[in-house]
């Protein structure tokens, strides 16, 4: 079953379709998803102070042969994806209203069979 989706049009951008729910892309590859969605602040914000930072701290602990900082680092990095991924979707909606979209398709409710099928 396909995820419901809503529909954001622009008078001279078109049409754009954002799925509601998990953004798997800003789970795996995050800021450089933010950018292709033109999201320049939580670019910016992502690779330069979260990922420099869980950057850092892992190459802290390898250096300093500090399993328990590694593995702390590990599971922030982990923690840190599942955000992305869980707030990924709404910030890209956010950008487009303020971008002047206009959401023209709610999504359906889930078990209302108006839904896309997989």
């Amino acid at each position: 079953m396909a995820s419901p989706k809503r529909g954001y049009l622009h008078p001279r951008h078109g049409y754009v379709e954002v799925k509601q729910g998990f953004s798997w892309p800003a789970f795996f590859i995050g800021s450089l998803w933010a950018a292709v969605k033109r999201l320049w602040i939580p670019t910016f914000a992502l690779m330069a102070l979260l990922e420099g930072l869980l950057w850092f701290l892992s190459g802290y602990a390898e250096a300093r042969q500090a399993h328990g900082l590694a593995l702390l680092g590990g599971l922030a990095q982990l923690a840190y994806a599942i955000t992305r991924g869980w707030w990924g979707n709404r910030l890209w909606e956010r950008a487009l209203l303020a971008r002047g979209y206009q959401c023209v398709r709610p999504a359906a409710p889930p078990g209302s069979g108006t839904g896309e099928r997989a």
